[in-house]
């Protein structure tokens, strides 16, 4: 079994559960706005044929109150930013998981026949281009990577269905529908990629002075309800050396007063047309969830080159329900950091 390809099967499995996002921003403005102390601006200053590799991570938390609960590393993989190719306005870069450390000790793909799938290393490496600054332009090869990931989404999917043996035939269209829904090689491709991908160039061609906050507003589409939740975004530089590494941190909240109430409205839909019974009660119950989203990012950058070092996006999800005196907490941690070592 090929070690990169486990990996992908790991994350596929966790994505049978949590979708990923696609973004748009609108409403942007200047909060705070000093000139007199300077400016700065993120630009990539890169040759054709340097490469940077990181140590990329993804911890899930989950805590009941102030009680850790259970604490699991999903990823634990070594990436590569290479630059293919350099031109006075624009950028080609290559985006490649190297090695997955984490093959030996995983269990959760021994069961699948991953060797059926033909697919090699190079298939999932990720080309795409930017602009003179190095921001995100367009993925070159996005729907055919796509298409592999499907492949293991497939797989996953069936693997799936299999378990469900002493389910209900209702049961099993369920889950099934709601896999087809949340389980894709779009999904799989937003979880693996543009988590990484759109954050690492996300501040490029950004220019903001030290005392500058930028508000904005972010629109995500959840691939089970088809509608939009929104964050209100601020973004500001929180520290700069002498030496010119810089820190900027986002942080997002979100709107989530819709989400469970339309989340819960495709649940019943969806049970109804597998054969089962519309639950009222959850239906009900539904209605009155607490639930809250935060989604803090943290980017370290090298001004002089325009790499970023080491880079943290934490989505916090909190839910409370009025019978119960706990709130539930989950924290999903993505981590890149130039630093290759163990921790």
């Amino acid at each position: 079994m090929k070690p990169l390809l486990g990996l992908f099967f790991v994350i596929a499995l966790l994505c049978f559960i949590n979708a990923a996002f696609g973004q748009e921003i609108s409403d942007v403005r200047w909060v705070s706005r000093d000139t007199t102390v300077g400016t700065v601006q993120v630009v990539g200053h890169w040759k054709k044929g340097e490469k940077k590799k990181f140590r990329a991570y993804k911890l899930d938390k989950i805590f009941k109150d102030d009680s850790l609960i259970s604490e699991k590393k999903v990823l634990d993989a070594i990436m590569q930013f290479e630059v293919a190719d350099s031109t006075a306005n624009s950028y080609e870069l290559v985006f490649t998981m190297l090695e997955n450390k984490q093959m030996k000790t995983n269990k959760a793909i021994s069961e699948f026949p991953i060797e059926q799938l033909e697919i090699q290393d190079e298939d999932l490496a990720l080309r795409y281009t930017t602009d003179a600054n190095g921001m995100l332009k367009s993925y070159a090869n996005r729907t055919e990577l796509e298409g592999k990931l499907d492949q293991i989404m497939k797989m996953v999917k069936q693997k799936q269905i299999d378990a469900l043996k002493d389910k209900s035939e209702g049961e099993r269209k369920l889950i099934t529908a709601v896999g087809e829904k949340t389980a894709s090689g779009k999904v799989l491709f937003s979880a693996m990629y543009e988590t990484f991908v759109s954050q690492f160039h996300n501040l490029h061609g950004y220019a903001t002075g030290i005392n500058d906050t930028l508000n904005y507003r972010e629109s995500v589409i959840h691939p089970a309800t088809n509608k939009p939740i929104s964050f209100d975004c601020y973004l500001y530089l929180s520290a700069i050396d002498t030496t010119g590494i810089a820190q900027f941190d986002i942080e997002k909240f979100a709107d989530m007063k819709d989400f469970v109430k339309d989340y819960a409205a495709f649940l019943q839909i969806t049970r109804e047309a597998s054969g089962l019974k519309r639950d009222k009660k959850f239906e009900q119950e539904a209605t009155t969830v607490d639930m809250q989203m935060e989604t803090y990012v943290t980017t370290v950058i090298d001004m002089e080159s325009g790499w970023p070092t080491y880079m943290k996006v934490t989505r916090a999800i909190s839910t409370k329900e009025p019978k119960k005196k706990e709130t539930d907490y989950r924290y999903e941690v993505w981590e890149l950091d130039s630093d290759l070592e163990d921790r």
